[in-house]
């Protein structure tokens, strides 16, 4: 194959499994402690975590469901404190009542500026757990996991397979365009790549006329996971739903045919359904330093 049209197809994917059938409660109730963000957690010596712990984020809100708010803390594990990576990102919940503080995990979960917020996304009036972090790789990919916490029970509601929102797959097409399909869209869709006409004839991908040249094993198109994901709420009624972004790629990581943009709320059945998905198509497009310089090789 050549290695000029190879593309990154190993995504840092959000694990999104929580550990045990609900949270792994400590016994002992620990005092609060006023823990700041960017500082070692705590508590970690009572819940007999990695003394590396450090808290990436802390919000309060009631996740429980007893009317009485609790301290919610996103913790990472850190060689050293200044660092801006952190993995192992787990959640502690602090019982506003009892005080006591549990723990759950968020599997592989890891990467730079962890941010939680605490709202409503099922529509039970408890607040629930999302969180988003970076993963830092050229694809801008964020990994993001919601979690609940109603009646101390823990369930990830949001992660690896949501976080792959539309996943679009498709493949270039004679007459400079993109034709493929998208989980949970009832028909295929087109792109039109013309846009970027002098770009795909100079990598020899089509001919002038737009006929394809190129191998057919070097035709794949795909969509990443979601760049961006954040909680609105979008009919005022309290409950949040999440708008994202993806990016569609081409010939390379650098390469973006198009941008599918949706909104998804979540549903009485337990999943996440679209609302609204919409794709962009280019009028024009500069094609940037980094794919004329792999059209360059």
């Amino acid at each position: 194959m050549n290695k000029k049209w190879m593309k990154p197809v190993t995504f840092l994917l959000l694990a999104g499994v929580i550990g045990g059938s609900g949270l792994a409660a400590s016994h002992t109730k620990v005092a609060h402690a006023e823990t700041e963000v960017g500082k070692p957690f705590a508590a970690a010596p009572q819940l007999k975590m990695d003394k590396n712990n450090y808290v990436i984020d802390q919000k309060s809100a009631d996740v429980t469901g007893d009317k009485i708010a609790d301290t919610v803390y996103l913790l990472g594990i850190k060689e050293k404190q200044d660092d801006i990576f952190a993995s192992n990102m787990n959640i502690v919940v602090q019982d506003g009542k009892t005080k006591a503080y549990s723990k759950t995990e968020l599997g592989d979960l890891g990467g730079y500026d962890g941010t939680l917020t605490l709202v409503d996304f099922t529509g039970d009036h408890v607040a629930d757990a999302f969180v988003k972090t970076a993963t830092g790789g050229s694809g801008g990919i964020y990994e993001h996991v919601i979690a609940t916490f109603a009646d101390k029970q823990s369930k990830v509601i949001f992660g690896e397979d949501e976080n792959e929102g539309i996943k679009y797959e498709g493949t270039f097409v004679d007459g400079f365009k993109v034709e493929g399909k998208g989980k949970h869209l009832d028909k295929s869709l087109t792109f039109d790549v013309s846009a970027n006409k002098d770009l795909y004839v100079a990598a020899k991908l089509y001919d002038q006329a737009g006929k394809l040249v190129a191998n057919k094993e070097d035709l794949s198109v795909y969509s990443y996971p979601f760049s961006a994901l954040t909680p609105i709420d979008m009919d005022g009624n309290g409950t949040f739903e999440l708008v994202g972004e993806q990016r569609v790629v081409g010939i390379n990581n650098t390469d973006t045919v198009s941008r599918i943009n949706s909104v998804w709320g979540f549903g009485a059945d337990g999943k996440w359904n679209p609302w609204e998905v919409a794709y962009s198509t280019f009028l024009i497009q500069h094609p940037g330093e980094a794919i004329q310089a792999q059209i360059g090789k």
